[in-house]
């Protein structure tokens, strides 16, 4: 012992010991085994090293373990340790252990609040869960509301999904016989399912003879039988025609198919259901009355009556043919109301097929409509289960189709999508949906893609060109009228060029490979549908009125013989340009004889109305279609479009007021008059106008006119739709029961007018005609 003691001084080692002893005791203190050394619950070993390190007492370790080896060589090599060193060695672990105090404090300490609270805090442990739990169920809330707004969404898109399939988005199909060559991956599969237009039209054929024969049906009172003292429907007798009706359109496009419906499936069955239950009602909902509200037996005897009114299915059959698309041109040019185009359309033409004219009984003329659309609803949706396509195969469609795609090309303004709008709204498709797909496409500013539904292979020629006409005459009055808002020619071109090519339709005449007799004949047959359709005439009555024209007395005396049979026996009702050399001279007769034809006639009020109204709450006018036809025809013809309208509304002013050099007419002021003299219910000529009155006490702007013994105050009031104005009468008596006065000035001479009503006019004069001279139509009594 003595001599270790020599070789290695052991008091001066437990000297130098004793501080680094009493520092690593300190440690242990502060930092217990629990924080510093492997906790007592096993646990998965930490997959990060580099963490478990930054938790020792590194400091102190290395000053430690320098120390030993500082004293292990002191003590070999027997060099005693001066006692600075010793306080040295001393002092280092002492630095180690405060600088890892400092460090490792404050990495448990964070540790520490991220655990729940350790041993012996059972309180802050079970309020950490509590708050754990708080924040979990909000999350969870969150997400489920999440979820439950996404599956209102889901349900929505679901919902407008279920619509949307109920018409194509795009239809692609080829005329069997068109061998055009086309690229191949531009070739549709033909589908045996869609037999294309030549099963369409037989289709039609159908609907003709199965309208008759309900017509006679209903016309005898077949579907009733007698029951003790009253009459009950005859269930057997409508299921048997119904089951017929059915079973030959089966036949059209499933031929020898002895179980047709044993073919199909619910989804097709139930669509079509639904479909023609939508279109039925529709149909009930356009007859006047609130006979939609009817039960079946009040609604059958309405039709019944109207049946045994018009007697043989002959005379009927004009107001039956409302149903069809034969009345397309008609509805689209004057932009009417189907309700009152009904009407004007049967009250001038019924006399044609030898009834008389039953302009009062409107609803004995749209009941017997029903019957078409009746048989009609029944046939194509049958159709629709076999071949889909047929609803779409449709002028009503198409033309829907491509004014919206015009619509969406040229980007019209909102006056002009809201006119579109209403054309689309008075079209008579065969799937109500479609309807709703055309509205959206316009309202989104999006194409229809017409290209897709090839209709120069599904429509004939003259609907095509019904479809060509209706475009332009919208181009025309809604698109190029705005001066503002007017689409770049490069743009216009490009969709006519393209509308052009889809329907094979020039929408410009060129040149024409026919006669000039035959361009005569072409033109006599144009003025005759323009007398027809825009004046509501008879056959006769057109026949006289184009023959003081040009055009008329061009031709020779028996071809005028042979067109005069041929016009009576098949009248051309509706109008559309003729097939005329533009640069020739018969052109130019027919465009000067069409412009004196349209100025020279009484607009009759019923072309003029678009919809029902009383003149003291109003009543829409139109501008007269016969205008906007001409407009058509000018630009068909490639002449100025609008100087042809100028000369009509001249003309026009002329023959209305009967003087040579008539004050200039606004289109809403000579419509107003030509609505008014007809419902003046007198014969009795426009004597005079005055659009600048104003009424004396609110000054009002308002216009004076003079019909026959009558003066009437009206005024107009301004529609969305530029082509619509709204007619109020303000007051109406006879020039003897009026007082007119003269207020004197010193430049001119006004006119106080006052009605029986207490309504006072004044209407200024003019500085360079005196009083007398100005005001002469409108004080003569005579």
């Amino acid at each position: 012992m003595n001599e270790l003691r020599g070789v290695f001084p052991l008091d001066r080692c437990i000297g130098g010991l004793c501080p680094f002893m009493l520092v690593w005791g300190l440690m242990l203190v502060c930092f217990p085994a629990s924080q510093v050394s492997v906790p007592a619950d096993p646990v998965p070993a930490d997959p990060v090293p580099a963490d478990t390190l930054k938790r020792l007492p590194l400091y102190s370790l290395a000053a430690g373990t320098i120390v030993a080896i500082v004293l292990i060589i002191f003590a070999v090599s027997r060099i005693p340790i001066p006692n600075i060193g010793l306080g040295a060695l001393g002092l280092l672990p002492l630095a180690a252990a405060l600088v890892d105090s400092v460090r490792l404090k404050g990495k448990f300490a964070a540790a520490g609040s991220k655990r729940t609270g350790g041993a012996g805090q059972g309180g802050r442990d079970k309020a950490g869960r509590s708050s754990d739990a708080a924040e979990l169920t909000e999350w969870l809330d969150q997400r489920a509301e999440s979820l439950a707004v996404r599956e209102r969404d889901l349900n929505a898109r679901a919902l407008s999904l279920q619509q949307w399939l109920q018409f194509p988005d795009a239809i692609d199909f080829k005329h069997p016989d068109d061998l055009r060559p086309r690229p191949q991956q531009d070739v549709p599969a033909i589908s045996a399912d869609d037999p294309m237009a030549r099963h369409d039209r037989q289709l039609l054929e159908l609907v003709e003879i199965k309208t008759h024969e309900l017509f006679d049906s209903i016309k005898h009172d077949a579907y009733r039988k007698d029951s003790g003292d009253r009459k009950v429907f005859d269930n057997e007798r409508i299921r048997s025609d119904i089951v017929a009706l059915v079973s030959d359109v089966v036949a059209i496009y499933r031929p020898g198919e002895t179980s047709p419906l044993l073919k199909t499936n619910v989804d097709a069955v139930s669509r079509a259901v639904g479909r023609a239950s939508l279109r039925l009602l529709v149909a009930v909902e356009s007859l006047p009355g609130g006979l939609a509200s009817y039960d079946f037996q009040s609604i059958y005897n309405v039709v019944m009556r109207a049946v045994k009114t018009f007697g043989i299915y002959k005379s009927a059959k004009p107001y039956i043919d409302v149903a069809s698309h034969v009345l397309f041109a008609g509805r689209i040019v004057s932009s009417t109301n189907p309700l009152t185009l009904v009407a004007w359309w049967a009250a001038s033409k019924a006399t044609t097929y030898g009834a008389s004219k039953l302009g009062e009984h409107v609803l004995d003329q749209q009941a017997v409509g029903l019957i078409r659309q009746l048989v009609e609803i029944i046939a194509i949706e049958v159709a629709s289960i076999y071949s889909p396509m047929v609803r779409y195969r449709d002028v009503h469609w198409i033309y829907g189709v491509e004014l919206v795609h015009l619509a969406g090309e040229l980007g019209i303004s909102d006056s002009a999508r809201v006119a579109a709008m209403k054309q689309l709204a008075a079209l008579n498709l065969r799937d109500e949906y479609g309807r709703v797909s055309l509205i959206r496409h316009l309202a989104d500013g999006t194409t229809s893609r017409p290209a897709n539904y090839q209709p120069a292979q599904s429509l004939s020629a003259s609907d095509r060109r019904i479809v060509a006409e209706r475009l332009e005459a919208f181009l025309l009055s809604h698109v190029l009228i705005d001066k503002r808002n007017r689409p770049q020619k490069s743009l216009i071109d490009a969709w006519q060029s393209a509308a052009a090519d889809r329907l094979e339709i020039q929408f410009r005449a060129g040149n024409v490979d026919a006669s000039t007799e035959e361009q005569s004949e072409r033109a006599v047959v144009a003025l005759m549908a323009f007398a027809l359709q825009h004046f509501g005439d008879e056959p006769d009555a057109a026949i006289g009125r184009i023959q003081s024209t040009k055009t008329w007395n061009a031709i020779d005396s028996s071809t005028r013989a042979k067109l005069t049979r041929e016009l009576e026996a098949d009248p051309p009702f509706l109008y559309h340009p003729p097939d005329v050399d533009p640069d020739g001279d018969v052109c130019e007769r027919f465009l000067g004889d069409l412009i004196e034809l349209a100025g020279s006639g009484r607009k009759p009020p019923p072309l003029l109305e678009t919809g029902p109204g009383v003149e003291n709450n109003g009543v829409e006018l139109a501008i007269w279609p016969g205008e906007n036809a001409l407009r058509v025809s000018a630009y068909f013809l490639r002449a100025d479009a609008e100087a042809a309208v100028k000369r009509y509304r001249q003309s026009d002013a002329v023959h209305l007021l009967g003087k040579p050099n008539p004050p200039s007419l606004s289109p809403e002021i000579a419509g107003a008059l030509h609505y008014l003299a007809g419902k003046s219910g007198t014969s009795g000529s426009i004597r005079c106008v005055f659009s600048d009155a104003r009424i004396e006490t609110t000054q009002q702007p308002v216009a004076l006119a003079r019909i026959g013994p009558t003066l009437i105050c009206f005024r107009l009031q301004a529609e969305a739709d530029p082509s619509t104005v709204k007619l109020f009468v303000v007051s109406r008596a006879s020039v003897a029961e009026a007082r007119i006065e003269k207020v004197a000035g010193y430049v001119r001479s006004d006119c106080r007018v006052t009605f029986p009503d207490a309504t006072t006019l004044l209407v200024p004069g003019s500085t360079l005609a005196g009083y007398d001279a100005y005001f002469a139509d409108l004080r003569d009594t005579a």
